[in-house]
């Protein structure tokens, strides 16, 4: 073994091992080719408010240079660590769930599922080569990896509710701490002379997600503890979450700004803000904790490199033979084809049941609606006497995994308002058990009743969405609906409330009485 200079750089792998390792990366291209151009979102149009913000758009390749330069600026650390002993028994734990996911997401032509595979697949790949030196010098790149997938819609629907309800109370909490009274109506802002709505991109879902992917890069590129680390990170969302009120609370104060013109200016600059604040709280950290961890280096205390040739051609002829027997499958599976092309179910309701008839068809309020999607719906107005009742019934043909109607919003007409109350009704006429919501809006008090037919649990729908079920043999032979019978609670009193109970039953009584529903084509 010769001596070289202190400064030099030691070569920590073999040549023959740097041919089969690009080999290898060669191999891996091949059997995830598709992710090279794969592109996602959850909207069918383009969103205006900018990438900033919307939690459901993603850039793969953002993420894919992102790692890649990570790497690069931490290439010494790697080589080194790819000198540690494998650890194949706990790589299995990661490169046959990897491998299962790969032919199944290529099987129900599912991108995002293939995307899960190859994060799965290299982490076990780094655990089989050198154990647990390497995979932890990958993980943080591994974690930003992974927040580009996209959320399944039924779990966006979770989430970005509540935070819409949150930061409509945290907004008026500031109006009024400025001395500006308001009070939070459901996702309103009651102000005098005018209200402001918080739509979904005012919670700034995809805005925590932007931190956290820069605080995991910071973390990663500027080594600290682990504990400081995990401040750091955690603390990525809270900073995200409190800038994005200062920035909503901007666009309250200045309802006249024109949306198109200033939220992704505004996007820009509340980003270098949530930036500065996580760079603040590092250098706190640092004083509070102590300094950063030293780069470790591939050269031996007394200036010798230490070289093992060829030590991992084992292990990597092995990875090579499983990459090529997946790239030979991945080729040969076949695609599941069933039709997804057929007309939108329509749904057929009479004109009038009993002593019911159609007053009107109103439009949905789609900005309240957000990211609730429909294959189909049929929303009218119907009337006995001077007493009316608002029938909805959204259709989902399971056919898009990047729609859901699953949503909390589905108990509200248009508006939430004040929450008076939520329980539970037994439904005697079609033996159902429905969620019946009492509010009071813009448009008064309102009696709400909605249940689901055709849906699991929440977490059993996200799991179907996750592993795209309804987009495959285990596909679900009827969509789901979402039905809403909703009426005006007058006057607001016991007895009111009393009348409008009856009047929904009443109208539930005749519309299971009457109805009709069929699939015919648009």
């Amino acid at each position: 073994m010769n001596t070289v200079p202190a400064d030099s750089t030691c070569q920590t792998i073999s040549r023959g091992d740097k041919w089969l390792l690009g080999l290898l990366f060669v191999l891996a291209g091949l059997t995830y080719r598709e992710l090279f151009t794969w592109q996602f979102s959850l909207h069918e149009h383009p969103n205006y408010v900018g990438w900033f913000f919307d939690l459901s758009d993603t850039s793969p390749q953002f993420h894919y240079l992102l790692a890649i330069g990570l790497f690069y600026v931490r290439r010494k650390d790697i080589g080194e660590a790819f000198q540690g002993n494998g650890t194949p028994w706990s790589a299995m734990l990661f490169l046959l769930p990897g491998a299962a996911l790969l032919l199944w997401g290529r099987y129900v032509t599912a991108t995002d599922i293939v995307y899960l595979s190859f994060i799965l697949v290299g982490f076990g790949t780094a655990r089989f080569l050198s154990g647990k030196r390497l995979s932890r010098m990958i993980l943080f790149p591994a974690l930003i990896l992974f927040l580009a997938i996209p959320l399944p819609a039924v779990l966006i629907n979770q989430i970005v509710f509540p935070f819409q309800l949150w930061t409509a109370e945290h907004i008026a909490w500031l109006l009024n701490v400025a001395g500006i009274p308001s009070w939070p109506a459901g996702d309103m802002i009651i102000m005098a002379g005018h209200s402001n709505r918080v739509a979904e991109s005012c919670t700034a879902l995809g805005f925590m997600k932007w931190l956290l992917v820069f605080a995991l890069a910071y973390a990663y590129l500027f080594p600290v503890s682990r504990l400081h680390a995990a401040v750091l990170i955690l603390s990525a969302p809270v900073i995200a979450y409190a800038v994005n009120l200062l920035r909503a609370f901007s666009l309250v104060l200045n309802p006249g700004l024109e949306v198109l013109e200033i939220h992704l200016a505004q996007g820009i600059i509340f980003f270098l803000i949530g930036f500065s604040l996580l760079y603040m709280l590092d250098t706190l950290l640092l004083r509070l904790l102590g300094t950063r961890k030293e780069a470790s280096s591939t050269q031996s205390p007394n200036g010798r490199c230490e070289m093992n040739p060829d030590r991992k051609h084992k292990p990597l002829l092995i990875l090579l033979t499983l990459f090529s027997v997946l790239f030979v499958v991945s080729l040969a599976t076949p695609r599941w084809s069933e039709s997804s092309e057929s007309p939108a179910m329509k749904i057929v309701f009479a004109e009038e049941m009993g002593d019911w008839k159609l007053l009107h068809t109103p439009s949905l309020n789609r900005l309240f609606l957000g990211s609730i999607r429909y294959s189909s719906y049929l929303y009218r107005i119907y009337a006995r006497n001077k007493e009316t009742v608002f029938l909805f019934i959204g259709h989902d043909d399971r056919w898009q995994r990047n729609q859901s109607l699953l949503s909390n919003k589905n108990a509200y007409q248009d508006q939430i308002g004040l929450i008076e109350e939520r329980s539970l009704v037994n439904l005697k006429t079609i033996n159902k058990t429905a969620v019946s919501v009492a509010t009071n809006n813009l448009h008064g008090h309102i009696l709400s009743y909605h249940w689901y037919e055709g849906v699991d649990s929440v977490s059993q729908e996200i799991l179907r969405a996750l592993l795209a079920l309804d987009q495959s043999p285990l596909r679900r032979p009827a969509g789901a609906l979402v039905i809403r019978l909703s009426t005006h609670v007058a006057p607001p009193t016991p007895q009111g409330r009393a009348r409008a109970d009856k009047r929904l039953h009443d109208f539930l009584h005749d519309m299971r009485k009457m109805h009709r529903q069929k699939k015919e084509p648009d």
